[in-house]
């Protein structure tokens, strides 16, 4: 999802070269206050899966983002797409399979042998491997509350409430969450540009702009007139892709690779002399 970050981040270069006092990088970089690595570390490591999680912590990034699916029998597992054909050796939707037959699927070696046999992991293995060591951003890929109620009580009984950022991508999941899980942070993926004040009322205190949409210079100005917070993606973290993006100043970023992210925003707080 964020392998298009780059091309589009140069893209809109000439567009941030004109914009009207623009906040100087090494301030921007050094103000950015969080890291999320997205599905894991999943430009180093099988997305979403324990192996990225642990890569993750050991970057240094303040969260590890993972996306929640139901299964046939009722578990919750960590599984961006609907189906398995992309990061396992079977075909076949989530939804239709138990917990007991995901656990045989390899989710490893797809990526590199050297992971084979990883496995899918289930939300509370994920935030048991999390506890104490790094926040969990939840990405909601389920739009009913019997869903919501399901990850709530993992939360509650696996996880830390206060260290959970979840992938707001409704108005309704919003409102459901702010009931059941107040603890936690929401930052609202909004699916349109249209969506920013719907989910700013809803009460989502971030939200998450796509870089190809920041050739519209409006949109920045609303985010921060509705006194939300930016979060801004990047694909592997590098000095090309970050520095545009540092034009807007966003609160939060987002990498494949958070380690690069990382080491590119020290580089650019602090550049060499």
């Amino acid at each position: 999802m964020f392998l298009r970050y780059f091309v589009v981040a140069v893209a809109v270069l000439p567009a941030l070269a004109h914009a009207a006092d623009p906040i100087p990088p090494q301030e921007a970089a050094a103000k950015v206050k969080e890291i999320i690595g997205h599905k894991g570390s999943c430009a180093d490591s099988p997305e979403n899966t324990l192996a990225g999680i642990r890569r993750a912590i050991e970057a240094g990034a303040h969260a590890a983002e993972v996306d929640i699916r139901t299964t046939k029998d009722g578990f919750l597992v960590c599984l961006h797409d609907d189906t398995f054909d992309r990061t396992t050796e079977r075909k076949g939707k989530v939804s239709e399979l138990t917990l007991a037959e995901i656990k045989k699927l390899d989710a490893g070696s797809k990526f590199d042998n050297k992971f084979a046999n990883e496995r899918v992991p289930t939300l509370r293995e994920v935030l048991t491997v999390a506890k104490g060591k790094i926040g969990v951003m939840l990405d909601l890929k389920e739009p009913d509350e019997e869903y919501a109620k399901k990850i709530v009580a993992e939360v509650r009984e696996f996880g830390e409430p206060k260290r959970i950022v979840l992938g707001i991508r409704s108005v309704e999941h919003a409102k459901q969450f702010a009931r059941l899980l107040p603890e936690a942070r929401q930052i609202g993926l909004v699916p349109t540009q249209d969506d920013i004040e719907p989910f700013a009322k809803a009460g989502v205190k971030v939200i998450r702009l796509w870089p190809k949409w920041l050739t519209d210079e409006t949109l920045v100005p609303r985010v921060r007139k509705l006194g939300c917070e930016l979060h801004l993606g990047t694909a592997m973290g590098t000095k090309a892709e970050v520095l545009p993006l540092l034009a807007h100043a966003p609160e939060s970023l987002s990498s494949d690779d958070p380690a690069r992210l990382l080491k590119t925003l020290a580089e650019i707080a602090l550049p060499k002399k």
